[in-house]
């Protein structure tokens, strides 16, 4: 159990003293950058273009749904049992092709985006690398997994001009 902790403390160690080996160090804040990229406001533009019409259906389908479910309700006591059971039946498919036809969009827009992310991405780690390499530093951390860091060594905004310029 202590050689455990012992060698836990030691990789620490490690780590620490080739953090503090680097002579230049940046900080990049990930979530920022990627907020702030014209880029991904022109994906999700895209994206919803791409979708507008299964969210129609969507739509359309909830309404339905809702007109039908309102017009049970209101027209239940006039109905024989066998009209309400296959109303009900109805109404009991249509929230299942709701739930599924759901399911898959939500689904479908995840994946895309993540695609059209990941594209992104790759162009946000080219130019912390061009950056990196061009300022000299040695050592670039993701600004979520810093506690503290001044706001001298930010390069995010560095990263959205460049990145902003290769659209």
């Amino acid at each position: 159990m202590f050689r455990v902790a012992g060698l836990g403390l030691a990789l620490m160690g490690l780590g620490f003293s080739s953090a503090a080996m680097a002579e230049k160090i940046a900080v990049v804040n990930v979530p920022r950058v990627m907020s702030e990229l014209p880029q991904m406001k022109v994906i999700e533009a895209k994206l919803k273009k791409e979708f507008e019409g299964r969210v129609r259906e969507m739509q359309r389908l909830e309404s339905d749904g809702q007109a039908m479910a309102a017009k049970l309700k209101k027209d239940e006591s006039f109905m024989s049992a066998d009209e309400r059971t296959k109303m009900q039946r109805k109404l009991a498919e249509m929230q299942s092709d709701y739930n599924l036809k759901g399911q898959a969009l939500q689904e479908d827009q995840q994946r895309r985006y993540g695609e059209e992310q990941q594209q992104v991405l790759t162009k946000v780690r080219t130019a912390v690398d061009g950056i990196a390499k061009a300022q000299g530093y040695d050592l670039v951390l993701n600004g979520q997994a810093v506690i503290f860091a001044s706001p001298k060594v930010d390069i995010s905004q560095q990263v959205i001009d460049q990145v902003s310029k290769g659209k």
